[in-house]
């Protein structure tokens, strides 16, 4: 059978949450071993290295530890709670043997829920990259300005989201399109970062993919400014019902709180599937001291009443 390949990024403070989103894979696809993970190494502690790797293999999965050797990346733009471990997809193609051509991207604070064979199996027209539309970016005429503003998206050209994506390495390397993207990243301050530099670079050479496979907070909360625009509302009702990816990117993390069903139960369940079930939990970020989960939980009642009325 075919061998899927994953790439995630992360440092040590993310270790456990890379295990988590391992085991989400794992858990929920029907080949384990087909699946082989490639983590882009920042500095993981030793132990945590083992713990990772004790949870991929004894649920069957296939993982090998490889390093960022790209120094331009260390020129690239941070800002806020943003790691450089983030700019580390940009280098994927130069990062991994060229014998792989074909990758999915995955960033660690998420979980998947569908078999992601059935990701794999997705057309990409050939088109080099694959990526969901990003629905809270494309509802705001506010941040379509800025990205008309800063990378020179037209207003009706949509915007895609980074955190999940699917790469034709052949064509990267073939159009060399790493150094074209980094050298973007490194000689502008986009506020999206990286993402900015993907979009701006593939601005119409991208292929969409459905919105279930990288479902963000302003699509399972469904905003009041997606809800306003039907053919978004219709996308993103479909996709917060039958979920394949939940994508946690923003301020509100499922390790940072108890268990709240709804909200961060799966992560839960997933957790104590690896060698990170021990931890100390919740792992609250001292930076969000005034962030309560009250507004999150709200902000999901909403749109399970919203989710009745439209559906």
């Amino acid at each position: 059978m075919e061998t899927i390949n994953i790439v995630l990024a992360s440092d040590d403070n993310y270790a456990q949450h890379t295990a988590v989103a391992m085991a989400s894979v794992l858990i929920n696809t029907k080949t384990p071993e087909c699946i082989c993970f490639y983590l882009i190494d920042d500095e993981i502690k030793a132990e945590s290295k083992i713990k990772i790797m004790e949870t991929v293999r004894g649920l069957h999965g296939n993982i090998e530890f490889v390093k960022i050797k790209n120094n331009d990346l260390a020129n690239c733009y941070v800002s806020g709670e943003l790691s450089r471990a983030s700019y580390f997809r940009l280098d994927i193609a130069n990062i991994l043997d060229v014998a792989i051509e074909k990758i999915i991207y995955l960033d660690c604070d998420l979980l998947v829920y569908a078999d992601i064979a059935e990701m794999w199996s997705v057309d990409m027209q050939g088109k080099p990259l694959a990526a969901t539309c990003d629905l809270g970016i494309m509802a705001s005429d506010r941040i379509k300005t800025q990205k008309h503003e800063c990378i020179d998206l037209p207003f009706d050209v949509p915007y895609f989201n980074a955190g999940v994506l699917m790469m034709d390495l052949k064509l990267w390397r073939q159009g060399d399109y790493a150094a074209a993207i980094i050298d973007l990243a490194s000689n502008n301050k986009f506020p999206n970062h990286d993402q900015d530099a993907l979009n701006k670079f593939f601005m119409y050479n991208w292929q969409e993919i459905p919105l279930k496979w990288n479902v963000i907070p302003p699509v399972f909360n469904l905003f009041v400014k997606i809800l306003k625009k039907p053919e978004l509302r219709k996308k993103a009702i479909e996709a917060k019902l039958k979920p394949a990816i939940l994508h946690y990117a923003g301020g509100y993390k499922p390790w940072e709180y108890e268990v709240h069903q709804g909200f961060n139960e799966k992560y839960y369940e997933y957790l104590a599937k690896t060698e990170f079930k021990n931890a100390k939990m919740p792992q609250f970020d001292n930076r969000r001291k005034n962030r309560s989960i009250a507004r999150q939980l709200l902000r999901l009642r909403i749109a399970d009443f919203w989710t009745k009325i439209f559906n």
